[in-house]
Formats: C-alpha cells, sequence, structure tokens
C-alpha cells in the first residue's frame, strides 16, 4: 500500500483521509468480509453518537482504547482475513490517543474509518 498514516490523525487533511481510505478500502476489498467490516463500523458509530452527545473526547477514550482488544480477538478468530485490517486499525487507534490533539484526531478517524468502509464497498467487498 502507498498511503501511510501519520503518527498523529490530527494532521490529517481531507484529500489525505480519502486517499488513504482508498487505498485500503481497495485492498480490504480483496479479503475482508462486509460483515465483519460492518461490526467494527456498528461499534465506531456508537463511539461517534457518544462523542456528539457529550462533546467531549475524554467520554470517548475508554471505548477507543476498548476497541484495540475487540479488534485483535476477531483477527486472532479470522487471521487470513482480518490481520491487514486489525494492523490498519490499531495504527489509527494509536494516532488518536497518542495525538496532540485528541478531539481532532478521532474526528479524523471516524471519517477516516466511514470512507474505508465506503471503498470497501466500493471496490466489491464481499459478503461471504
Amino acid at each position: 500500500m502507498d498511503k501511510v498514516l501519520p503518527n498523529d490523525l490530527a494532521r490529517l487533511k481531507p484529500n489525505e483521509i480519502v486517499a488513504i481510505a482508498e487505498d485500503y478500502g481497495k485492498k480490504f476489498a480483496e479479503n475482508v468480509k462486509t460483515h465483519q467490516i460492518r461490526i467494527v463500523f456498528s461499534h465506531i458509530n456508537r463511539m461517534r453518537l457518544n462523542f456528539k452527545n457529550q462533546k467531549d473526547f475524554k467520554n470517548v477514550e475508554r471505548d477507543v482504547f476498548l476497541l484495540k482488544p475487540k479488534l485483535a480477538y476477531a483477527a486472532g478468530r479470522k487471521k487470513d482475513e482480518l490481520q491487514e485490517f486489525n494492523s490498519f486499525m490499531q495504527m489509527a487507534i494509536d494516532a488518536v490517543i497518542s495525538s496532540s490533539k485528541p478531539e481532532e484526531a478521532f474526528q479524523n478517524f471516524l471519517e477516516l474509518v466511514e470512507a474505508v468502509v465506503a471503498y470497501h464497498k466500493f471496490y466489491g467487498g464481499r459478503d461471504n
């Protein structure tokens, strides 16, 4: 993959989010099933709603941290299919947690994951 995640997602510009998401979405369409990516996306949407209601990253920071073991568990069950997706998500989560501007980084994380899901579908992410 040509596109690399920065260490701080707050630094991402919209065009970079799109470029990274397209690159990864296309790659994940080869192995990651739609229902697998939607399960993660559903969890992230709950975090988005919580963040929108609370207006404070501290209230969703715990959920962001706890997404890491959920991803690891899923990747452990489906190593061939989810290893790259797990690595990508772990890097993205780390780039939110270590950010100097965590609220901006979290917003970019949400937009990045949403865009990855869209490109996954666009490039033929499979259901079975």
